[in-house]
């Protein structure tokens, strides 16, 4: 069993996948358990840090990742570290309660088939908050 790092995150799933660093925005995790708190049902984390070298390896299959995404530890374009998460895809009834619960507190919110896309860029990257469709 992963450690945890919250009541309802564990490292495993927010550390970087190639390299295992978990540097996250100070506070992000406190907003996104507040976040978790709020909404009440699980959400399954499919990807948290990213360094830039994992970074690269969607960019290269064509996937939609940016090259400045809030998801990179050591944002040279933002000055941050990461500061979003995308999560499985929800039920199409729970899906309405994440966004609504998602754009009350303020976060940025894109969806996609599989995933969600969740990030405090209005906090963090002093960037408006948006929501978009991949």
């Amino acid at each position: 069993m992963s450690e945890r790092v919250s009541r309802h995150f564990t490292r495993a799933e927010l550390a970087c996948p190639t390299t295992g660093r978990l540097e996250l925005e100070p506070g992000f995790l406190g907003e996104l358990e507040a976040f978790r708190e709020a909404y009440g049902r699980p959400m399954a984390v499919t990807s948290g840090c990213r360094t830039s070298e994992h970074n690269d390896w969607p960019i290269s299959r064509g996937y939609a990742a940016s090259p400045n995404s809030l998801h990179l530890i050591g944002n040279r374009k933002y000055q941050t570290d990461t500061c979003a998460v995308d999560i499985k895809r929800p039920s199409a009834r729970d899906l309405w309660w994440l966004i609504e619960q998602a754009l009350r507190r303020d976060w940025s919110v894109g969806l996609a088939k599989t995933f969600v896309h969740l990030d405090r860029r209005t906090h963090f990257a002093r960037l408006p908050r948006i929501f978009y469709t991949y």
